[in-house]
Formats: C-alpha cells, structure tokens, sequence
C-alpha cells in the first residue's frame, strides 16, 4: 500500500483525508499486529495509535525522506509499540512483587552491581576498537542520541544507529554468557 496520500495530506492540512487513510490504517495495522504478535484486539489499537502519534509528527517535520517506504516503517513502529507496551505492562505487575519481605537491597545490589560491573568490563575487552570507542563515549555522554554519535565519529546517522544496535547486541549476547 502507498502512504505518499497520508504525507501530501499532512502536509496539506487535509484532516479529513488524514483521518480517513488512518482509520483504513488502523484496521490493517491491527490485524497485522493480532495475526504476527498475537496482540489483544485492545493492545494492538493501542499500540497503532502510539505509533501514529510518533509517526504524524515526523511527517509534518519533513523527517520522512522516502514515503514509498512508510508501510514497512508503520508496520515495524506498531510492533515496537507493541512490544513497548508488553514490557512496560510486565514492569507493572512486578510492582506486586515489592509486597514481600524486605530484605537490605542495598546489600544485595551491592553484590549485584559488583558482578554486573565485571561482566561489562570483560564484555567491554572482547569489542573491537571502534566498538569500544562507541561504549566509551555512550557512558561518558548517556544523554547522546544517534546525532551525537554520528557527530562524533564522523559516519552517518543511520551508521551510527546500526553501530549503536550492533554493540547493545554483542554486550547483551556476551552477557549472557558470563551471567
């Protein structure tokens, strides 16, 4: 499907229009999240909408470069959105779990942090140089986006995303096999 109508609508502030393809949207996005993710009817409305109040935004903003390509992008935004509202809904119900006895965390965590800590410092070695740089300058600068990245080491912004994505991924699998 082509969403270049939606962007010439937006741009054109045709609500009408807007309104009319996002409803068409919300319907396929829905069934697409139900049928893939196994989302509730309620959960993929949700998660199709937070995907358009990202989206909307983006596109007033001249940020969309290749309207062609919107319909991959929607559908991969509502299953983020979807899967953000799983994990923040999983956070949710461990609040219940605080009930239980207390025990001194700051003793606990202590030991945690500790072996957290050694496990990312030898995660840290086993990068190459360039990906060590990038954690060096994550940690110094947490705030930094994508921009800042890109900025810093001189590449492109969507380099910097997939350096960014390529050294979460290797520190999360490294982890994994130290913890």
């Amino acid at each position: 499907m082509d969403y270049s109508e939606l962007v010439d609508a937006l741009r054109n502030g045709d609500s009408n229009s807007v309104n009319e393809i996002c409803s068409d949207s919300l319907i396929i996005l829905k069934k697409y999240l139900i049928a893939t993710m196994g989302a509730t009817p309620h959960d993929a409305e949700d998660a199709v909408q937070q995907m358009f109040e990202y989206l909307i935004p983006k596109i007033r903003m001249d940020v969309i470069d290749n309207p062609g390509g919107l319909a991959k992008y929607m559908m991969k935004a509502s299953r983020h959105s979807y899967l953000n509202l799983l994990r923040d809904d999983d956070f949710n119900d461990h609040e219940v779990l605080s009930e239980e006895p207390h025990v001194d965390e700051n003793q606990i965590w202590n030991l945690v942090n500790d072996e957290r800590a050694k496990i990312l410092k030898i995660c840290i070695e086993q990068l190459k140089t360039h990906y060590r740089a990038l954690v060096d300058f994550i940690f110094k600068y947490p705030e930094a986006d994508a921009k800042d990245v890109a900025e810093k080491f001189d590449i492109s912004l969507n380099n910097a995303w997939q350096r960014k994505h390529r050294v979460i991924k290797q520190l999360t699998s490294c982890a994994e096999k130290h913890y």
